[in-house]
């Protein structure tokens, strides 16, 4: 008897003629997971079987596999032939196991018969398995709505499997499939959230981070960096463009009017941005941005911002309350490092009184006093790039 692990799909069951390349990309992601460890895949309708060389190595791979997009649900398996009395055997394992850490008194049985030459229904397998159950162990009753354990067959034509758990995974589709975009992580609590959402549906993340040294720290950039790291674990390679940004600013407060140098900043991201998705082949951009959070983030800042973008800008916080997006920055620990007392270049040369209404025909009037094209030369140029 072998452990293994089985591993359901979530939406991607329903995807139409090109579910195919939803599930290859995810059993492709699974296998870079895994790439350390002896393994093999079998393919099976809406789910795949991960067979390992020993039971610690499958028991290890759990939580790796957890973190990968796509996927519903996990479940540690064993394994026996397929004929009645191996399987009652290995279900009655289980729930000698399952009870002897419990108190549970109530259970039902759950079969699914993919192998259709099997010689029991499912309905018929699940009353005879419930029945060897109950002559072992006297003192349980079957619920067949709220159960406090199931006990979970699955019937296929070179083995049958049985398990009792099933730990939730991430959902969502798998990273790769809706394409490479650009992550602009500040630091901040926001945008590590809405690079893990956007990895979520299935984009490949590439982080673009504006420094501004010396009045940004190299403890301000080692914070985007381990950041990065950790949304890394849900890709497995990632690329930091880290963008000197310092010229950019400083330029832009001697020339231009202080009520715009926030939105005219943002402009000037977007300009340097654009060339790096030209270059790279970034299909979209992705922000922390929330609406109305500050004063760059209004509908008429945000508008003149995205007239400057040349791919789509997503905004996967643009209704978020704050609390929502503190309670997922804990569920995938960038929390405490993004709260880390660095600053970023966002906070730099702020205005007392920042333009919330920005119209772009007086910013256009500003970026006229600075030469727009030698900046962003200058900017893509010196980027530095870092891969993880």
């Amino acid at each position: 008897m072998s452990k293994m692990l089985l591993v359901k799909y979530g939406e991607l069951a329903l995807k139409g003629k090109n579910k195919k390349i939803f599930v290859n990309r995810v059993i492709n992601n699974t296998k870079n997971v895994l790439k350390e460890e002896t393994f093999k895949i079998i393919k099976e309708w809406n789910r795949f079987i991960i067979k390992f060389k020993d039971d610690e190595t499958a028991l290890n791979a759990i939580p790796k596999v957890r973190n990968i997009f796509g996927l519903s649900s996990i479940s540690i398996v064993d394994e026996c032939k397929s004929n009645k009395g191996d399987i009652s055997k290995l279900a009655l394992a289980h729930v000698e196991n399952l009870l002897s850490k419990s108190d549970h008194k109530t259970f039902r049985i759950t079969v699914k018969r993919a192998w259709k030459k099997f010689p029991m229904e499912s309905p018929e397998l699940a009353c005879e398995i419930g029945g060897d159950v109950l002559d072992k162990f006297p003192h349980l009753k079957v619920d067949l709505k709220n159960p406090e354990f199931t006990v979970f067959i699955e019937i296929l034509e070179g083995f049958s499997m049985v398990y009792t758990e099933k730990f939730p995974c991430l959902r969502g589709l798998p990273v790769g499939t809706s394409g490479k975009v650009g992550l602009f992580l500040s630091g901040g609590i926001d945008s590590p959230v809405a690079g893990y959402l956007a990895q979520k549906r299935g984009c490949y993340l590439n982080c673009i981070y504006f420094h501004s040294p010396p009045h940004t720290s190299e403890k301000a950039k080692q914070k985007v960096i381990k950041l990065a790291e950790k949304l890394n674990k849900y890709q497995g390679k990632i690329r930091l463009f880290v963008v000197n940004f310092t010229e950019t600013q400083i330029t832009f407060k001697k020339n231009t009017k202080e009520e715009y140098f926030v939105v005219l900043g943002r402009r000037m991201m977007m300009r340097i941005a654009n060339e790096l998705a030209k270059e790279y082949k970034f299909k979209a951009f992705i922000t922390g941005e929330n609406l109305g959070q500050v004063a760059s983030q209004t509908l008429e800042n945000l508008d003149c911002v995205n007239s400057i973008a040349k791919v789509p800008v997503l905004r996967p916080l643009i209704t978020y309350d704050k609390d929502e997006t503190i309670e997922i920055a804990h569920k995938i620990d960038t929390f405490e490092t993004s709260i880390l007392p660095y600053d970023d270049c966002c906070t730099l040369f702020l205005p007392p009184n920042p333009n919330t209404k920005a119209k772009k025909k007086y910013l256009e009037i500003e970026e006229k006093k600075v030469n727009i094209e030698e900046i962003v030369k200058k900017a893509v140029d010196t980027v530095e790039i870092i891969d993880l």
